[in-house]
């Protein structure tokens, strides 16, 4: 067919069509091709960035998993962000993550670390009463403490952590530990043995500024930080810990004893009452330790404060000894803002042929009250730090907790197989202890102090003297 003769009114409807169409188009899309593209490349940019993002926030949160859930949600607060909106009028920027601290997320998805220190300030002034002793009144950094602990791999935990006494710094914890089950557990390293209720409870946590007598010079023999291997049993009433252990961090020759020694320590406590404001526990723990460096020991302890250093009573240079055995029961007591605990100990040298065999005791007991009503606590064994039910804040009328205790402690070092002198310390302690809050500590001693045949006797007869005294000592104590 020949459409030639119809080419004019084509041209026309085509034209017709083309301005009709043109119009349309530009009411919908007002701009260029090239600008449509440029929108689709910014809106890719912007889900990439978003998923970057996402991808992020999700590694940070499956690591934070094997920490608290407070840790998480910090982690989630901190990597959320806005939605990107895809409506966007000029390229979008390199998004910068923030980046969280070490305390509130893992190093690594398998791997947590924290840092745990203490520090402890003491002052004391002491008056002679007997003896002729010229005490040393003055400031004492107590210990300070400073290292970290965390976990790793789901099952195992750590520390590592230093001490600074008078003047000198030693390794204090060095240890990993592998939970066997949620009770069990195997530790492995330089780690405190398990040895008295004062013995396992942290330094913090204490109600007087030190130790029982008794404890501290028994301590000293077999027990306290040792390298070694122990298994232990945890739950809230009953706890146990068995472990062999070596004599130290390093081992110190002798040609008498040129191996390191060794021994055995063990400890069972058991809670039949264990309620909110009521507690009751006992224990037994004790140690066999052997091969002592040089067969020889020095038993003795201070006068419940060591600003000045000097011994309330000690037995210098005991030779001959084979091995050393020793036992502590402990209990300890709550009800409401009242509590009472005490120890009992025995240590026993046991000598080479031809020399008798030595026995020495002591013990402590003390009761306390917290007159803002707080209620003395155990977990797992050990006791725990009182919590104020208010911490210090004067603006809000809060003042902390306040505790008032007393505490009678002894320590016999008399054996007539030794000497025929009685060797005997005893201490009265009145205490003032002032919680701020769960970390920061104001302590306040009266100490009354008694010493026969003490070394802090300037001119001792035969028979023996007596040291006597008494110290105000107070602590300032921060731990974390």
């Amino acid at each position: 067919m020949n459409y030639a003769h119809k080419l004019p009114t084509l041209s026309l409807c085509v034209y017709l069509m083309l301005s009709t169409t043109s119009g349309l188009a530009q009411a919908v899309v007002p701009v260029p091709h090239y600008a449509a593209e440029d929108l689709l490349l910014q809106r890719l940019e912007a889900l990439e960035v978003r998923v970057r993002q996402l991808e992020a926030r999700n590694v940070a949160l499956e690591a934070a998993q094997t920490v608290k859930p407070a840790a998480a949600a910090s982690v989630a607060a901190t990597l959320e962000s806005p939605p990107i909106s895809v409506a966007m009028k000029a390229a979008v920027p390199v998004v910068s993550l923030p980046v969280p601290s070490v305390a509130q997320v893992p190093l690594a998805a398998d791997f947590t670390i924290g840092p745990k220190g203490m520090i402890q300030v003491d002052y004391a002034g002491y008056n002679a009463r007997a003896g002729g002793y010229d005490y040393s009144n003055g400031t004492d950094i107590r210990r300070a403490r400073f290292g970290f602990d965390g976990s790793a791999y789901d099952a195992f935990k750590w520390r590592l952590s230093a001490e600074y006494v008078k003047n000198n710094v030693t390794l204090l914890d060095a240890y990993l530990q592998y939970a066997l089950t949620p009770n069990w557990s195997v530790t492995i390293g330089h780690v405190k043995t398990p040895y008295g209720l004062e013995g396992v409870t942290s330094d913090a946590n204490q109600t007087f500024l030190e130790h029982g007598m008794a404890g501290n010079a028994f301590t000293a023999v077999g027990a306290d930080r040792r390298v070694g291997a122990m298994v232990s049993y945890q739950s809230p009433r009953l706890n146990a810990a068995l472990g062999l252990f070596g004599s130290g961090e390093a081992i110190k020759r002798s040609e008498a004893t040129p191996d390191e020694g060794y021994g055995v320590n063990g400890r069972v406590a058991y809670a039949p009452i264990l309620t909110k404001g009521r507690l009751l526990q006992i224990g037994v723990s004790g140690f066999h330790a052997t091969n002592l460096a040089g067969g020889t020991v020095s038993i003795g302890d201070r006068p419940n404060v060591r600003v000045d250093d000097g011994k309330l009573i000690e037995v210098k240079s005991i030779t001959g000894i084979a091995s050393a055995d020793s036992i502590m029961a402990e209990l300890i007591g709550a009800q409401g803002p009242w509590a009472v605990q005490g120890e009992y100990g025995r240590l026993k040298l046991n000598r080479d042929a031809g020399l008798a065999d030595l026995d020495f005791d002591g013990f402590y007991v003390f009761g306390s009250w917290i007159a803002t009503g707080e209620t003395r606590r155990v977990k797992n064994g050990v006791v725990e730090h009182i919590k104020p039910n208010a911490d210090f804040n004067p603006d809000a009328g809060h003042w902390g907790a306040v505790e008032l205790a007393l505490r009678y402690d002894q320590l016999d070092l008399t054996d007539r197989g030794l000497s025929p002198l009685k060797r005997k310390a005893v201490s009265w302690t009145g205490a003032i202890n002032w919680y701020l809050n769960a970390r920061a500590t104001l302590l306040f001693n009266y100490i009354r102090f008694r010493g026969r045949n003490s070394l802090l006797v300037v001119t001792p007869l035969v028979n023996g003297t007596t040291a006597r005294g008494e110290a105000f000592a107070t602590r300032l104590q921060f731990d974390f």
